[in-house]
């Protein structure tokens, strides 16, 4: 057998698992390594016989000219590590992701060497091409590299804190010791600087809100000692001529900070700006900061207890979710306070199940005002709701039955009419799906709405009237956004609506990725305004959002290559073909995703890297939720709906003329679904009535607007419902054509069809009839097929045993080569013994008959005739077959 109890043993792929061979070794720390595919010469690197055309052709397809000067902005070391790169003398923006993309590990942070180098590589440059780097980080300062010859950060580097364990942390790609032109931004300016450079206006108000920023002592220090490395509100305020000053609070911070063990950080902002011929001009004019509560980087600055509106939403994040960086969770859930169930126990009177609302403020007052804010913690202390564990979520027999807290469907909720053959529960031994009965939320959950409401209702009523303050100071009459706050779609809506902007402008990226684009911006454009040299050309128009990699042909063929046996894969090179498959699936009910072109900068998926379904289909949203995402039910989706159509299906508010219906490109913006319209959308329009909407315009996204415009004509309804395109748990969006189709495969079937460039892919199902020889092909029958392990595999058993001294045996499979494999959840659970010892068969030699013959021998009757089927031979066969088809559903064999 090849299971052994209580050992791990490592079984060997066959030869021809070997579907790919790299044509050289990736780059260090590299995990994005376009050089990949640039060669098939067999190792012969050299290029001398190639002519300089041909030589041309070789080049990655964003390949920038050999002479391009990049300046790069970059947010490094805290979380949602991103880079951006820009042309010097064009002020292009060339490259910017994030490196959660890379790693595929969500807002992940450390240091940027694996993606200084996949920047490099995308655009066929190196180092030296670059003469400018604009930095942040706001946990601590960057420069200088060594301090009193001693690394800056080689206490943290030593306590694994901020990534320091991280391979390339001392890396060159990383510390850019090389280049001479380098410096630090603070957090809010380069927040401001993210948004207000690419504004499509040239006058008006920034205002910056998130969890914490910069410190007070760091930014007052490098004004004192002119430290040229560093720029901040206070350095623009000592250099402005006018000799005004920002407005404080606290008013006494000063007096506070020196007489402070801990800092205090940077909380709400405003600036305002300028763009004219003489460049860009930033003039900060108000900014609130926040005290640390407990020790720097030991306990991340005491976020948990700081008094910023970021801080205190993701404390009310992390007492729900376990997550502070769940806000947008806690977001999708405040709405849900005005909702009532009816409660249908049986042998019970109807009951109406409602939400409490929390009726002390978390937070109220104004922020403007020294001392005037008021913060109650008291609903957000105690046991975390996370960790709760009511007596709801058990049967009367002690077992728990609600392991899912915050799972639960609205009260018009319709469970499946199918007859079910006795079996609630259908079998899911191959992956299959079971649509559940509706679900009533539990007690934790009506806490958490109640704790989301009152913290989504303070946040809204705190943040406008902030706004409407400094509108009114001001006198500005366009509005920005930035800051891990500008995520929260539904405030955002309600300042560019109700406090009579004439225009508002969102980035895709408000949070710290955008950082990095400030810091591009800075390193362009900032202080600059009134100076005699020649500068770059200001952006008059916001950046296009799809700033990643853009995958080339040879990578999608590779990805599918590397799934073919589990792949039906069709390559169509007509776009309106294409786009006709996927109009046709979605308007039959039908989930697909869209891999198209360069992948999006920011959380929210545009239409490169989607997940689409029928938005009139209201079942989809528990479907997609539970089966396709594996997340919370409760959770809303976005339309994508043409710009041109909007005004007829959403409330887009008075300024939404001028800026021709297009109000929310990046889908920053929540409005409600017009009234005589939500029937007809319900599968993306929330309980309250909102949407979180995408505006799609044919200059911005030509093949996603020509794919929704098919919808509408098919169906009447201009929009399709949007989610990002990533299936696995705790990953980002998919970024490689690699990422694309395992999250494909590993969706189970519940995405019909994957559209990557010209291909046209589904799931193949296991062909029972190829493996048993029974397939007709030219009129003979074929040769039954040897089932084949995907890859190298390991094995490991566990036992357990209960007081009834009854053991049980779990054994778990990894297996890296695979397809689907999980490298966060790398171990797959078998299902017996019998399914361990079939994997360990599968080495191509083997197909049915001899299977059966060796379990045959097993049993130690070796000369077993199987012309005569016993009722054990057949149950033996099923079993097998049934267990093949598990093992190739979730690829780890192929036939």
């Amino acid at each position: 057998s090849i299971t052994r109890i209580g050992q791990r043993i490592t079984v060997s792929s066959h030869p021809k698992d070997q579907h790919f061979k790299p044509a050289r070794g990736a780059l260090y720390s590299t995990p994005f390594d376009l050089d990949l595919y640039n060669d098939n010469n067999d190792g012969d690197d050299d290029d001398s016989n190639i002519d300089d055309s041909e030589q041309e052709d070789l080049r990655p397809p964003l390949a920038a000219p050999p002479s391009t000067q990049l300046i790069l902005g970059i947010n490094k070391y805290s979380h949602d590590t991103t880079l951006c790169a820009a042309d010097a003398q064009t002020s292009q923006v060339l490259f910017a992701v994030s490196k959660e993309r890379m790693t595929r590990s969500k807002h992940d942070g450390g240091n940027i060497a694996s993606l200084v180098e996949t920047c490099l590589d995308v655009l066929d440059l190196d180092l030296e091409n670059v003469v400018k780097v604009v930095m942040n980080n706001h946990h601590h300062r960057i420069l200088p590299l060594v301090e009193g010859d001693v690394d800056h950060m080689e206490w943290e580097e030593g306590l694994g804190i901020n990534g320091g364990v991280e391979e390339g942390y001392s890396d060159e790609y990383n510390v850019l010791e090389s280049i001479d032109d380098k410096m630090e931004l603070s957090h809010h300016l380069a927040h401001a600087y993210s948004v207000c450079a690419q504004a499509p206006f040239d006058t008006g108000m920034v205002v910056v809100m998130d969890g914490m920023g910069e410190t007070y002592r760091v930014m007052k220090k490098a004004v004192e000692m002119g430290d040229e490395t560093y720029v901040s509100d206070f350095t623009l305020c000592n250099n402005d001529d006018d000799g005004e000053e920002i407005e404080i609070v606290p008013r006494n911070l000063e007096e506070l900070a020196a007489k402070s063990y801990y800092d205090w950080r940077e909380a709400e902002s405003v600036y305002t700006f300028c763009k004219d011929e003489s460049g860009l001009k930033v003039k900060p004019i108000f900014k609130r900061f926040t005290q640390e509560n407990s020790p720097p980087t030991l306990y991340n600055h005491g976020f948990e207890n700081m008094d910023s509106l970021g801080a205190l939403y993701s404390r009310a994040s992390s007492h729900i979710f376990g997550d502070w960086n769940a806000c947008g969770k806690a977001m999708g859930l405040a709405p849900w306070q005005d909702h009532a169930w009816d409660s249908e126990k049986e042998g019970e009177m109807k009951q109406r199940i409602i939400p409490e609302m929390i009726d002390t403020p978390i937070v109220e007052g104004t922020l403007y005002k020294d001392g005037d804010l008021k913060i109650n913690r008291m609903s957000m202390k105690g046991m975390p709701f996370i960790s709760r564990v009511d007596s709801d979520m058990f049967d009367d027999e002690g077992n728990m039955i609600r392991t899912k807290r915050y799972d639960f469907d609205d009260n018009d909720y319709k469970g499946p009419t199918e007859e079910k053959d006795g079996n609630e529960e259908k079998s899911s031994e191959s992956g299959s799906t079971t649509i559940a009965e509706k679900q009533l939320p539990t007690r934790v959950a009506l806490d958490a709405i109640g704790l989301a409401a009152r913290m989504q209702t303070d946040l809204e009523t705190v943040g406008m009237d902030f706004v409407k303050h400094f509108k009114e100071q001001t006198g500005e009459t366009n509005l920005c956004l930035a800051g891990g706050v500008a995520l929260n779609s539904v405030l955002n809506g309600r300042l560019c609506r109700e406090l009579g902007f004439e225009n508002a402008f969102v980035p895709p990226y408000p949070g710290d990725d955008g950082v990095a684009v400030g810091c591009c911006a800075y390193g362009l454009f900032g202080g600059q305004a009134g100076e005699e040299k020649t500068a770059p050309k200001l952006w008059n128009e916001p950046l296009s959002p799809y700033l990643g990699p853009l995958p080339t042909l040879a990578e999608m063929t590779e990805a599918v290559a590397w799934a073919e046996p589990w792949l039906d894969v069709e390559i169509i090179k007509d776009e309106k073909r294409r786009i006709d498959i996927l109009v046709e699936e979605i308007s039959s009910g039908g989930v697909v995703a869209i891999y198209n072109g360069r992948s999006e900068m920011g959380p929210r998926a545009l239409g490169h890297r989607s997940i689409l379904a029928d938005p009139r289909e209201k079942g989809l949203v528990r479907f997609i939720n539970e089966f396709v995402k594996k997340r919370e039910s409760f959770r809303p989706f976005a339309p994508s709906c043409l710009a041109e159509e909007a005004s007829d299906w959403f409330d887009l508010g008075d300024y939404a003329a001028a800026a021709n219906n297009n109000v929310s490109p990046f889908m920053s913006l929540t409005a409600q679904v017009t009234k005589s319209k939500r029937d007809k959308i319900p599968a993306v329009t929330h309980v309250d009535g909102s949407s979180r909407l995408q505006t799609v315009t044919p200059e911005a996204e030509p093949f996603y607007h020509k794919l929704i415009s098919a919808f509408y004509k098919a169906t009447g309804v201009p929009m399709v419902l949007n989610t990002s395109f990533n299936t696995l748990k705790s990953e980002p969006i998919v970024e490689t054509p690699r990422n694309a189709v395992r999250s494909f495969l590993s969706s189970m079937g519940t995405i019909e069809i994957l559209v990557m460039g010209d291909y046209v892919i589904r799931r193949k199902d296991a062909n029972v009839r190829r493996l048993l020889g029974e397939e007709q092909k030219n009129g003979l029958m074929t040769q039954p097929s040897f089932p084949i392990r995907a890859g190298a595999v390991d094995y490991k058993n566990t036992f357990t045993v209960d007081k009834d001294d009854i053991s049980e045996t779990k054994t778990v499979v990894r297996m890296p080569g695979r397809p689907m494999h999980n490298p966060k959840d790398e171990w797959f659970e078998l299902v017996d013994d019998l399914e361990g010892q079939l994997l360990g068969l599968c080495d191509g030699s083997n197909g049915v008959n001899e299977i059966m013959t060796q379990f045959a021998a097993m049993t130690g009757d070796e000369n077993q005739q199987f012309d005569k089927i016993t009722d054990y031979d057949q149950v033996l066969f099923e079993n097998i077959i049934r267990r093949l088809i598990r093992l190739n559903e979730h690829t780890l064999i192929s036939w």
